[in-house]
């Protein structure tokens, strides 16, 4: 994936990125071999100008000039597939351009589309495809979240597609990085009631089934880590497992679980978490914020015990 990104990124800052990548093939795309298709650009793709030297300078410039080919006016749909694989340039920039340059980009893009709903949904999609769905190369929640905050703030965007961006809104913005999460709550093995909430210890909290081979192989490394076990044995880390909309008899598949992990189920847990993949796992810190998310055990672990050994 990373190629991909790098090569997206080169284009668009050397050669206006005349062609990209397309996983969906429809009458605007052309297979030139397999797995790679060639899409008519949407418009010509600007380049930033040749005076910016710096690597950074030229991600601010193309953040902030990059939509202003589009012709926002134009009440037609524009291609869908065209406009995707656009985003995807655009988002790719917005990895390495400064924060404050992609977030004024931002608004002024999607205050220009305010009086055009169709095209306002349109780029909802485009960003939903590249920096939050499961064909995204790359998640950029920061991003998405602003973007779906401006579109849904619009009076004109489709009542019927409110719902499902209004969810994804409030588990973004609910357990968002550098953000203290929500409480949420759950059932122990034993039946007895309870909430999760941001305390002072460490925690790391585990979204999964306790069937899924990743999960079975996280636990296991995590048990046999001599460090981490001894952290949580001495209770200067939390690790919680929770199985959000757990199936009957959930309670006979986590008999091997650690003793010193709290271990549950809870039903209401999806509709306000983030939780995109399974594992989905989540690393808070002793002032209850999220610092990392959407990452592997290890590297959650390795967080941990940063966090314990400042």
């Amino acid at each position: 994936m990373k190629h991909i990104k790098l090569w997206l990124l080169t284009v668009a800052l050397l050669s206006g990125a005349q062609v990209s990548f397309s996983q969906t093939p429809n009458d605007s795309t052309e297979l030139i071999e397999p797995g790679i298709l060639y899409v008519e650009p949407l418009f010509e793709y600007p380049i930033a100008p040749e005076e910016l030297s710096g690597f950074t300078e030229k991600c601010d410039w193309l953040a902030e000039n990059f939509w202003n080919p589009l012709d926002i006016k134009n009440k037609d749909a524009v291609d869908q597939n065209k406009l995707n694989d656009a985003f995807k340039v655009y988002a790719t920039t917005c990895q390495y351009a400064t924060k404050d340059k992609v977030t004024s980009a931002i608004d002024k893009l999607m205050k220009s589309l305010q009086k055009n709903p169709i095209l306002l949904f349109q780029m909802t999609k485009a960003a939903e495809e590249n920096v939050y769905g499961p064909r995204a190369e790359f998640w950029i929640d920061e991003l998405y979240a602003h973007i779906l905050s401006s579109a849904l703030a619009n009076k004109k965007f489709p009542n019927g597609k409110r719902a499902k961006y209004e969810l994804q809104l409030k588990q973004l913005e609910n357990s968002m990085i550098g953000k203290t999460p929500a409480r949420f709550d759950f059932v122990r093995a034993n039946g007895e009631s309870a909430q999760y909430f941001p305390m002072a210890t460490p925690t790391i909290i585990i979204f999964g089934d306790p069937e899924c081979d990743e999960c079975r192989m996280g636990k296991l490394r995590m048990q046999s880590n001599v460090e981490f076990s001894k952290a949580v044995a001495a209770g200067k880390i939390n690790v919680l497992f929770i199985i959000p909309d757990a199936e009957s008899g959930w309670q006979d598949k986590i008999a091997d679980f650690p003793q010193n992990w709290t271990v549950g189920a809870s039903e209401t847990v999806a509709d306000i978490y983030d939780i995109r993949e399974v594992p989905e796992i989540y690393v808070i810190d002793s002032d209850g914020k999220v610092v990392n998310k959407h990452i592997g055990v290890v590297n959650a672990m390795s967080t941990a015990l940063s966090l314990i050994n400042k």
